[in-house]
């Protein structure tokens, strides 16, 4: 059961995700977000379990990976996504089709390349959590078309560069665990797992 836990986690995060999207269509942008902010929670939680030792067990790992990846391209790729068009990019038609395809298509991309590239000290290109909460954020606030126009083209882009983007691990710094009987001077510094996309 315990084992377990980081996946009843992952599915809160697609649960959330899915509700976004039927708050989006119900036009209410602002509890949209609110799902898109709670489900980078659930996806930060599920991680941080799955790093603990929660999965030990490599098909359960594997399993783990590819369902954080299917929920995280529908809370953080379609919801935002169809929430910028939905709030202020209805008009030019065209434009918000293309800029909001474009986020929903790069963020599966990042998805996909994560497990080749990724790397315990960093991510290499913008994890799609923040795009996400970003986007979503935007639209509930409603600015100018135009700049959330620019703000999908930049995530966009961010999301499929290599430029490198601290991991939360590299930011709190590595765990140093003490072995019974082990003095403080002689604690080994053990590398952090790789963190999720």
């Amino acid at each position: 059961m315990r084992r377990a836990l980081p996946h009843f986690a992952t599915c809160g995060n697609l649960a959330s995700g899915f509700l976004a999207v039927l708050f989006v269509a119900s036009g209410d942008f602002v509890l949209a977000a609110a799902f898109v902010l709670a489900a980078a929670v659930l996806d930060l939680l599920d991680g941080a379990m799955a790093r603990n030792g929660c999965e030990k067990d490599d098909g359960l790992s594997e399993f783990g990976r590819n369902l954080d990846s299917l929920a995280d391209v529908v809370s953080f790729g379609a919801a935002p996504a169809f929430a910028a068009y939905a709030a202020v990019l209805h008009v030019p038609p065209v434009a918000g089709i293309a800029g909001c395809l474009a986020f929903f298509v790069c963020g599966a991309l990042r998805l996909a390349r994560f497990p080749l590239v990724g790397r315990p000290d960093r991510f290499v290109g913008l994890p799609i959590p923040p795009a996400g909460l970003f986007v979503a954020a935007l639209a509930a606030l409603g600015p100018p078309p135009l700049l959330v126009l620019a703000a999908l083209a930049a995530t966009s882009a961010l999301m499929v560069s290599t430029v490198p983007f601290p991991t939360p691990a590299s930011i709190l710094g590595p765990k140093k665990p003490r072995r019974a009987g082990q003095p403080p001077e002689s604690v080994a510094v053990e590398d952090p797992p790789a963190a999720r996309p």
